[in-house]
């Protein structure tokens, strides 16, 4: 009986967790700067802010290496919200995996980012470490689920917001310190 009873309790254990919704969810954008301000006390005591102050170096951060074998230099990344990246898949093999990255410089850690396709792919850091994913979601510079968004310079040297579709990307690399 008691046999059962455990039996019946793992199985229903395993069920409830193979049920949850693994769906990607996408990065919540962070509150207008206004409605911070807004939220101060009327004390005059500054509020303490979350938000971390980074130095973003100039120029080019990496580049994009499309399918048909032309380049695009990556002059500057846009932030969703609070992340400068937004994976969710299997990682090696196993199941969901959530990565977020607030930090720029963590982003500047990886120098690549291999696709197999726009589901698959895998990521090497600057000291040959590789993650593989599969069935999953990188949202980069665009909430869009087809494109990547991120900054280039025109003819004119001034920086435009360019998306390119995910299918035509092959290799996102990253600028070696």
């Amino acid at each position: 009986m008691r046999t059962l009873l455990l039996a019946l309790m793992l199985a229903l254990a395993l069920t409830a967790c193979s049920s949850k919704d693994e769906a990607a969810q996408l990065p919540v954008p962070d509150e207008a700067p206004a409605a911070r301000e807004s939220a101060a006390p009327s004390n005059g005591q500054p509020v303490s802010s979350l938000a971390v102050t980074e130095t973003i170096p100039e120029g080019p951060v990496g580049q994009i290496q499309l399918t048909n074998g032309s380049t695009l230099v990556i002059d500057g990344l846009e932030k969703l919200g609070n992340y400068w990246i937004y994976i969710s898949g299997k990682l090696n093999g196993r199941s969901s995996t959530v990565v977020s990255l607030t930090r720029f410089r963590d982003l500047m850690s990886w120098q690549s980012i291999v696709f197999k396709d726009p589901h698959t792919f895998t990521i090497i850091n600057k000291r040959g470490k590789e993650w593989a994913f599969e069935d999953a979601n990188l949202y980069l510079g665009s909430e869009q689920p087809g494109t990547y968004a991120f900054y280039v310079l025109d003819d004119r040297y001034e920086r435009k917001l360019t998306e390119v579709k995910k299918s035509e990307v092959a290799n996102i690399s990253f600028k070696t310190n």
